[in-house]
């Protein structure tokens, strides 16, 4: 799990060798399990990377993430236009899953970074909320994606097999999707 903390927050403490940044500038702080700093440009913003025992008011913190913004620049990337609202992907989750004659017990968004969408074994399914920055039919198909999930827990014959069923050009769809990036 990741701690957060905001370079803006940092600044009101005072502290002494964070850098000068633009107020409107987003910096997100996190603390991981890693040995070596990270730093990257993210929609609207930038996240910082930092090992779980050093603080984020550390001075190398701070020089870090000056240098980064040298490198990088205060410009980070937009935030992308949403495509699809949160509302238009749960009715397409209820729609499909009243097709397939499932029902998911709790649907809900999550910040994901590195995926999609999950599912647990408890029949939640978790969908990006970076999935409203996508077109309809790339949201569709991880919703359908995540529900055949809830038959299949696997990526194996049966899952592909399910997925053709129920969206003949899954395929074409996961290859957009993945060449997308944020």
């Amino acid at each position: 799990m990741t701690s957060r903390f905001s370079l803006k927050n940092l600044l009101g403490r005072g502290c002494p060798s964070a850098p000068t940044i633009p107020p409107d500038l987003n910096i997100v702080i996190r603390r991981q399990h890693r040995r070596s700093l990270m730093m990257r440009p993210v929609p609207g913003g930038y996240e910082v990377y930092i090992p779980r025992w050093m603080r984020p008011d550390n001075p190398k913190v701070t020089a870090f993430i000056q240098g980064g913004l040298q490198k990088l620049g205060t410009e980070p990337p937009p935030i992308p236009a949403e495509q699809t609202s949160r509302e238009q992907i749960i009715a397409m989750v209820n729609t499909w899953a009243s097709h397939m004659g499932l029902q998911p017990k709790r649907i809900s968004f999550r910040n994901m970074t590195r995926k999609w969408g999950s599912c647990s074994s408890r029949e939640n399914i978790t969908l990006s909320t970076r999935l409203t920055w996508v077109a309809p039919h790339l949201a569709e198909y991880v919703v359908v994606h995540e529900l055949v999930h809830l038959r299949v827990f696997n990526h194996g014959k049966d899952f592909k097999a399910m997925m053709t069923q129920y969206l003949p050009d899954w395929q074409v769809r996961e290859k957009e999707l993945n060449a997308v990036r944020f």
